[in-house]
This record gives C-alpha cells, structure tokens and sequence, in this order.
C-alpha cells in the first residue's frame, strides 16, 4: 500500500507531461504496478485506485488465509479488476515505445531477475503479478518463461543496477519513504512463519528475507551520497517525500490516509520537477473503460534519437 506514495510522485509525472522523458521504466513490486499505469497514461487513475481497489474484501482476506488461501489476493486485481472493471490499458503501454521492466525474484537462484520486454496483455499481467507476490502472503511462486518467481523487494527493493547494466545515462528513483525513515522488518509471526515457507522453497531465500531490511537501507544511503556526486555516472535524481510526510504502513486501507500520501507524493515529484510548490485540487474526471477509450496524456520515460539524452526512470516499491 505504501506504493500510492510513488504512485502520486508517476502522477506528477504524467501532468508534467515528462513520461517521454525516457526510455524505460522499472518497477518492482508496487512500483512495477506505477510503472505500467504510467506508460498507460493513467498514473492518476491507479493513484485513486489504491483507495477504493484494494479495500475489496476479495483482494484482503485473513479469513481465506486461515482456510489455506492467500491472504493478498492480487491476481484477482491484476486478472480482474485491472482487466475488465478498471482497466488498465495494455494496449497503450505495448504502443508507448517505451520499454517497461518488472524486476522479480528467482526463487531458485535467490536473486533479482528483470522481465522485460513483454509483448502482450497476458505477458504485462504475469510480470506483474509476479513482481508483487509477497511470499506465503499472497500465495506460491509465479511461473514465467521457466522460471518460478517471487516478489522483487525480497532480492533488491530499488533495481538500480539493472538499468545501470543496461546503460542508462540518467537515472530517476522515486522512493517512498521520508529521509530519516528506515526500513521496517516483518512482524515476528508473520517473518518465522514466512521464513518456514521460503525455507521449503530454497534456504537461501531465508537469508534474503533477513537482510531485507539492513540491504534496503544501506541501499537509500547510496542513493543519496550518488545523487550528490555530479561527477558520478550514471546522473542520478532522487525523489522521496518530504521530512514529516505520512508514513504509509503496508496493510494501510483508510481511504484519507492514502488519499494524503498519494498528494505528498504528487506535491513532492511536482517541486522537484517543476520547481513551485502546486496547489492541489480534486476535479471531476472521467476514465472510459471502454476498447475505444480516449487516448491517455503521457506519463514516462523519454530517450532520444538526435543527440538527445538516454534516461530511464525507476519506480521503487
């Protein structure tokens, strides 16, 4: 749920007009979900949607997780509702001529693992189901071009290094914690009996599961110190809310909560970007669900032809 925070910054993004700014978006977890609702052109839609979508007792219940269930059901999201109820438009993200990265984790190699370029609906859908499917909580690995996979965040939180392998010149991270904030670990039941799950999988997804939060740390303390080296490549852009922001929990569902950190969010992405602090206004507007929808305004990444720059932004969970 934290993920409406960078949802919000995608928005900022998409208004802006700036998502052909770049040429390619990674996301994992949360982040790949931004990451594909902005190449749609609907990055504020999906910024709405985790206020009203994901509080559907059909996507959270403890109660099925108590009869063997998942208790995070997000292929019912991802296979209906972001396919017939509020769609997300796959078509424009196959046409955006951008490329969209889901980074996941191997279950087998223990190790982060970036799915791309994905050619239709079907594809889109299981790279993302797989780049969110927290273990034991949302049910057993996801199976993908032979390999059985699991959420990102457990490998690598933030892919940096996979658009840095694939050379980026510039770099845009949107992270969703104030500075200051650090990681927070599982709860003790939730972490032993996760563990006992991933140990029957591969032992040394235990081992990451543990360093989870030590690595994701260490990992924003990077970020800063490279964004602060203008020498260092490649150019590095660090947005994160503001000291003070809302804390977003994720098992979050008040609708005002999320609603505040969807705004901090899009209001922290704007002043980076834009430079002025916005005024934020609710406004009437329609989502056609259609086949002949309207063509969404713009969202992501840009690279050029021409001597323009090459860029690829990064959505973090």
């Amino acid at each position: 749920m934290r993920g409406v925070v960078s949802a919000g910054m995608t928005s900022a993004i998409e208004q802006l007009g700036l998502r052909d700014a770049f040429d390619e978006v990674h996301g994992a977890s949360a982040g790949a979900f931004n990451a594909a609702f902005l190449l749609a052109g609907q990055a504020a839609y999906l910024a709405t949607l985790y206020q009203y979508g994901f509080g559907d007792p059909r996507f959270v219940s403890f109660v099925r997780a108590v009869r063997g269930g998942p208790a995070f059901d997000m292929d019912h999201v991802i296979n209906h509702v972001w396919t017939s109820e509020r769609p997300l438009r796959f078509d424009a993200v196959l046409s955006s001529g951008i490329d969209l990265h889901c980074t996941a984790t191997d279950a087998e190699r223990a190790a982060i693992v970036d799915l791309t370029e994905l050619s239709s609906p079907d594809e889109i859908r299981c790279a993302m189901r797989a780049s969110s499917r927290l273990p034991w909580l949302a049910g057993g690995p996801v199976g993908f071009r032979g390999m059985r996979l699991l959420d990102a965040t457990l490998a690598e939180a933030i892919p940096m290094h996979v658009a840095c392998a694939a050379g980026a010149t510039d770099v845009l991270v949107l992270l969703t914690r104030p500075e200051g904030v650090r990681h927070a670990g599982l709860a003790p039941v939730v972490a032993r009996l996760t563990d006992r799950y991933l140990h029957a999988i591969n032992p040394a997804l235990v081992s990451l599961r543990e360093t989870r939060s030590p690595r994701y740390d260490a990992l924003c303390a990077s970020l800063a110190d490279w964004a602060a080296d203008s020498e260092r490549t490649p150019a590095l852009c660090v947005i994160r809310p503001a000291v003070g922001s809302l804390v977003v929990s994720q098992l979050e569902s008040r609708v005002s909560v999320l609603r505040t950190a969807a705004s901090q969010g899009l209001r922290s992405a704007w002043m980076a970007l834009a430079g002025e602090d916005p005024e934020l206004i609710g406004t009437l507007r329609a989502y056609p669900t259609g086949i002949g929808a309207v063509d969404g305004v713009a969202g992501t990444v840009a690279t050029g032809e021409n001597g323009e720059a090459r860029g690829a932004a990064r959505i973090g969970s």
